[in-house]
């Protein structure tokens, strides 16, 4: 009851803001017919959340959690955990496919995952870390079409991803699905009309050029294959694997 308590109270907060919670929208958008215009639109609605939940120090549906900086620091767990299974791999005698290619393909990902950590780094992260909880900013999480609409209004589907977090991974979400669906999109101009629609500097172009480019998936898919937390098949793992160099895609740095 408590908890419902709050749902009610931060719904009734957003739509103070101009923006409803809905259970569904009219029509599913699939990723086929997206283009540079509808994602760009989706840019402005994504701002509009921004500045109109600027500053929310009240209740929710939960305690609000605080996600400043846990995205990168996650990142570089990774890192080290990839470095370990590539140094290991190194000192044994390779059989199985999978290890196989982890140990043809790793280096070259590790080195491309450390590169944009240090270019997040090299762009004033603790600076914009900083700005973000000097002004209270919120982040929706799940900012894709099927999440995030404007008719009359803002309208939201799910609040589960709310929380206090630098307003570049919201256009980060965004962009990396579509990255992900091997759109052909001009991502740096995409980039920079958000953080011209947001007011934000070279820095923050920088760091979203840098997060969107860490290879996430192909790391993700050797953390699987360590913790076996899938029931698949070496074949399969191999198949993950390729599919997942495959999503990750170009740096953009």
């Amino acid at each position: 009851m408590y908890c419902d308590n709050l749902t009610a109270y931060f719904i009734k907060y957003l739509e103070s803001k101009g923006i409803k919670k809905v259970d569904s929208f009219d029509e599913e958008i699939k990723y086929e017919s997206i283009t540079p215009s509808m994602i760009k639109e989706q840019i402005y609605i994504i701002s509009e959340f921004h500045r109109n939940t600027l500053g929310y120090t009240g209740r929710m549906n939960k305690r609000l959690d605080n996600n400043i900086g846990k995205t990168v620091e996650q990142y570089k767990v990774y890192i080290k955990k990839l470095n370990r299974d590539l140094e290991k791999l190194n000192e044994k005698d390779i059989h199985n496919k999978f290890e196989k290619v982890l140990l043809e393909k790793g280096d070259l990902y590790l080195i491309r995952a450390k590169h944009c950590i240090e270019s997040i780094y090299n762009n004033n992260y603790i600076s914009l870390i900083m700005r973000s909880m000097k002004k209270v900013e919120m982040c929706l999480g799940n900012t894709y079409f099927n999440n995030l609409r404007k008719n009359e209004s803002i309208e939201i589907k799910s609040i589960d991803g709310c929380c206090y977090n630098m307003f570049e991974m919201d256009i980060i979400y965004l962009l990396s699905k579509i990255k992900k669906k091997g759109m052909s999109v001009d991502f740096d101009s995409l980039i920079r009309e958000f953080c011209q629609v947001e007011s934000l500097d070279d820095n923050s172009i920088g760091f979203i050029r840098a997060v969107i480019s860490y290879p996430y998936e192909f790391i993700r898919c050797c953390n699987r294959y360590r913790e076996k937390s899938k029931e698949w098949t070496e074949d399969e793992y191999v198949s993950k694997l390729e599919k997942a160099m495959n999503l990750d895609g170009e740096s953009l740095i």
